[in-house]
């Protein structure tokens, strides 16, 4: 039986984790990746056929985005191809934290619907502004501080919907009510960043500045 090492291209796509990223080129083509952190090294699975756009000027640095455990995070570097799909990303210099996961909030309207064990019957309401840790409701006033809900929070035809639970950790004499996220799924929590991330870019290409609250909701 042979003890040669597996190709460490074949152990990647058999490797269900990853996470989504996306790589921005010199003319500024996106590039859908998957982003796999292996101690210092990142690799990088390419989602769609790319090789023409990363044989140009090979050694111009790229600009690697996507969700770690700090937050949204942004790399400059330079693509080394390991097989047809697969690279390795050599960083340029220090990452850039350009979100963290639980702070920054962002005014926006988004619908959002509320059932479960803390609603008698189903809520239709408005996300006023988002985190990557919660939200605040426009008008919710039949909810109790402290209830526990189900949501369904519509992020548009870009980003889609996202589901989970959260909890009701404070309430205003307007009816507006802050859920704090208690249950959401990593996909979703990073397609909710790049959301907030989005509109924070939005926001300041507009006005020169965004909110930074330090409590979720």
């Amino acid at each position: 039986m042979s003890t040669e090492p597996e190709p460490i291209g074949k152990v990647i796509r058999l490797d269900v984790g990853g996470t989504d990223g996306r790589l921005t080129t010199r003319v500024g083509t996106h590039i859908p990746v998957r982003v796999f952190e292996r101690g210092a090294d990142l690799l990088l699975v390419l989602m769609i056929e790319a090789a023409e756009e990363l044989a140009q000027d090979p050694a111009q640095p790229l600009v690697l985005e996507y969700v770690s455990a700090r937050g949204l995070v942004l790399h400059h570097g330079v693509a080394v191809p390991q097989e047809r799909d697969l690279v390795r990303f050599e960083l340029t210099g220090e990452p850039e934290v350009t979100q963290r996961r639980e702070f920054v909030r962002v005014p926006t309207l988004q619908a959002v619907v509320l059932d479960g064990d803390g609603v008698t019957s189903k809520i239709r309401t408005q996300a006023i502004d988002l985190s990557g840790g919660g939200m605040l409701l426009g008008a919710a006033g039949a909810l109790e501080l402290g209830a526990i809900v189900h949501f369904t929070l519509d992020l548009g035809p870009d980003s889609g919907t996202i589901e989970g639970r959260a909890r009701v950790v404070r309430t205003d004499q307007e009816g507006r009510r802050g859920l704090e996220f208690e249950e959401i799924s990593r996909d979703a929590q990073q397609r909710l960043i790049r959301f907030v991330f989005q509109r924070q870019r939005e926001a300041l290409a507009k006005f020169g500045h965004v909110s930074d609250h330090r409590r979720a909701g």
